[in-house]
C-alpha cells in the first residue's frame, strides 16, 4: 500500500508515464486486468451502466454453488461491483439507485449459493446502507419538483418501493448481516415517521390478514391451506411479517406503539426470553425504564441461576441509569451472591461507601472459603486487594490448577497483579506439567519458555522472608522433573538454546 508521499509522487509524474505504465502490466496478472477494465469503464458512463446493468443481471441467474475456498474470490467480485455502481453518485444518482437495487435483488441467489455466506452478507448489508444514502438524496431532490398536491403519491412510491426491497429479501431475514435488516434499521434515513407509520401500518393489516381463514375457497382448496406444506409456508410468512413489523416499530423509537405491536406478536404470557430481553432492550434504549421494570417484575421467569443473574443485570443497569446507586448495590449484591464474580465484585466497590466496602470485603472472605473453583477464589482476594492471602490459597491448593485449561491459565497470567509470584509460578508449573505429562512434542517450545520464566522468579521469592512458603522450591521442582522427564531431550534442549 502506497502512503501519502509516494501518492503526491505518482501524481507529479506525466501522464503519459502512467497511461504507459498501465498498457504494460496489462494481462499480466487476470485480478489486475480487471481494476484496469473498471478503470477504463469509469471514463464513459453510459458504458458503465450499461456494462454493470448486465453484470448484476447475470449475477442474479447464477446457479453454480460456491465453495468454502472460492467465498473470499467472490466477496471481491461483489465488492468490486459495489465499488463500481458508487462511482456513479452523486453525479447520477438516479442510474446509481437502480443499480443498487439490482444489486440487492441478486442477495437471495448469492447467499444460497455460497458454503460461507457471511462476508457476502456484508457486502450485501453495506449496499443496502448505500441504497438508503442515495434513495435519500434522490427523494430529496424529486420532493422540490413535485408539486404540492402530488406529494402524497410520491410519498406512497416511495413507501413501495421500500416494501418492495425488504419483501424481495428472503434469505436475508433473520440473518445478523441481512440487506432486510439494514434498510429497516436505517429507515429513517429516507422516511418521515409519518411515512414510517403508514408502512406499519400496511404490514400490521398484512399480519392480521395470515390469520384469518379463506371462506370463500372450496373444500379441496381448504384442505390444502391445512395441509403441513401449507401451515409451514403460512408460519414462514408470518415469521417475516414479524421481523419486519418489529424492526419498523424500533425505528419509530415510539414506545407505546412498540409495545402494542410487540405484544400482539408476543403475548406477555407466552413471552420467550430472547423476546423479553430484545423488549427490555428497546426500552432501556429509548429511557422507558419504568415500563422495563414492570416487565422484570410481572413478566420476566427466572427458571435457573443464569436467569436470575440475567434479571438481576437488567435492574442493576435500569437502577445505575435512573441514578439510584443505593438500590442497584443492594442488586449488585444479591446477584454477586449468588455468582460470586471478580467483575460483579468490581462493579458493587465502584460505588459502594468505605462502610459498605467493608462489608463486602468480609462477605468475599466467606464465599471464598465456599469457593470450589480455586481461580474464582483467588481473583476474589486479588480484588479486594488481598494479594497475600491470595498467594498462600493459591500455595494450599496448587494441585487444582493442573485441571484448569491453559486457556484460562494464560489469560490470568496477563491479569496478575505485582507481588505474586507464588501464583505465576504455580501456574507456570501447570502450563509446564501438561505439556509434559500428555507428551506434547510440538509444544515443547512452549514449555521450555514457562520453564525459563521460573528462573528470575525463583531469586525473587528466595530473598523474601517467606520464601515458597511451603511449596516445592526451584531446585526441588527442577530435580522431579528431570526425574520425570528427562528423557524429553528435545525439551530440555530448548531449555538450553
Amino acid at each position: 500500500m502506497l502512503d501519502a508521499e509516494q501518492k503526491q509522487a505518482l501524481a507529479k509524474l506525466p501522464k503519459a508515464t502512467l497511461v504507459n505504465f498501465v498498457a504494460e502490466v496489462q494481462g499480466v496478472d487476470k485480478l489486475l486486468d480487471k481494476k484496469i477494465e473498471r478503470l477504463l469503464l469509469q471514463s464513459d458512463t453510459p458504458k458503465l451502466i450499461k456494462k454493470l446493468t448486465s453484470n448484476l443481471k447475470g449475477l442474479r441467474r447464477r446457479h453454480a454453488f460456491v465453495e468454502y475456498w472460492k467465498v473470499s474470490e467472490f466477496v471481491t467480485e461483489l465488492q468490486y461491483l459495489s465499488d463500481d455502481i458508487m462511482t456513479l453518485y452523486p453525479e447520477q444518482v438516479e442510474s446509481c439507485l437502480n443499480l443498487l437495487e439490482l444489486f440487492i435483488e441478486s442477495s437471495n441467489s448469492s447467499l444460497q449459493r455460497c458454503e460461507d455466506s457471511s462476508e457476502v452478507a456484508r457486502v450485501y448489508r453495506s449496499a443496502a446502507q448505500s441504497w438508503l444514502m442515495v434513495a435519500s438524496s434522490c427523494y430529496s431532490q424529486e420532493k422540490t419538483t413535485v408539486p404540492v398536491d402530488e406529494q402524497d403519491i410520491l410519498s406512497q412510491a416511495w413507501q413501495s418501493r421500500v416494501k418492495t426491497l425488504i419483501d424481495d429479501n428472503d434469505y436475508g431475514f433473520g440473518h445478523i448481516y441481512g440487506t432486510k435488516e439494514a434498510l429497516i434499521e436505517g429507515i429513517n434515513e429516507l422516511l418521515s415517521e409519518s411515512e414510517i407509520s403508514e408502512l406499519i401500518n400496511d404490514y400490521k393489516q398484512y399480519y392480521e390478514s395470515l390469520f384469518e381463514p379463506d371462506l370463500s375457497a372450496d373444500k379441496e382448496a381448504q384442505s390444502l391451506r391445512s395441509s403441513h406444506s401449507h401451515n409451514r409456508a403460512n408460519h414462514q410468512e408470518k415469521r417475516k411479517t414479524e421481523v419486519t413489523l418489529v424492526g419498523l416499530v424500533k425505528a419509530l423509537s415510539n414506545v407505546a406503539i412498540f409495545e402494542k405491536v410487540y405484544l400482539r406478536i408476543y403475548p406477555k404470557d407466552s413471552m420467550a426470553l430472547a423476546q423479553l430481553n430484545e423488549l427490555l432492550t428497546f426500552m432501556v434504549d429509548n429511557q422507558a425504564y419504568e415500563i422495563a421494570e414492570q416487565y422484570l417484575s410481572e413478566v420476566w421467569q427466572s427458571r435457573n441461576k443464569r436467569e436470575q443473574l440475567q434479571r438481576l443485570d437488567w435492574l442493576s443497569e435500569i437502577q445505575r441509569l435512573k441514578g439510584e446507586t443505593q438500590a442497584q448495590i443492594q442488586t449488585l449484591k444479591e446477584a454477586f451472591e449468588l455468582h460470586a464474580s471478580p467483575q460483579r465484585l468490581k462493579s458493587i466497590m465502584a460505588i459502594a461507601s468505605p462502610a459498605e466496602q467493608a462489608k463486602l470485603r468480609k462477605l468475599a472472605y466467606q464465599l471464598v472459603e465456599q469457593q470450589s473453583d480455586i481461580i474464582l477464589a483467588v481473583t476474589l482476594l486479588l480484588e479486594i486487594g488481598e494479594t497475600k492471602l491470595a498467594n498462600q490459597v493459591a500455595v494450599t491448593r496448587h494441585l487444582e490448577f493442573v485441571d484448569i485449561h491453559y486457556e484460562t491459565l494464560t489469560r490470568l497470567l496477563k491479569e496478575l497483579p505485582d507481588d505474586t509470584y507464588l501464583i505465576r509460578v504455580i501456574i507456570y508449573r501447570s502450563l509446564l506439567s501438561d505439556i509434559l505429562d500428555n507428551g506434547r512434542s510440538k509444544a515443547y517450545g512452549h514449555a521450555a519458555r514457562y520453564y525459563k520464566k521460573l528462573l528470575p522468579m525463583d531469586f525473587t521469592i528466595s530473598r523474601g522472608q517467606a520464601g515458597y512458603n511451603g511449596l516445592a522450591s526451584h531446585q526441588q521442582y527442577t530435580a522431579e522433573l528431570m526425574q520425570k522427564h528427562g528423557k524429553k531431550y528435545s525439551f530440555w534442549e530448548r531449555i538450553e538454546d
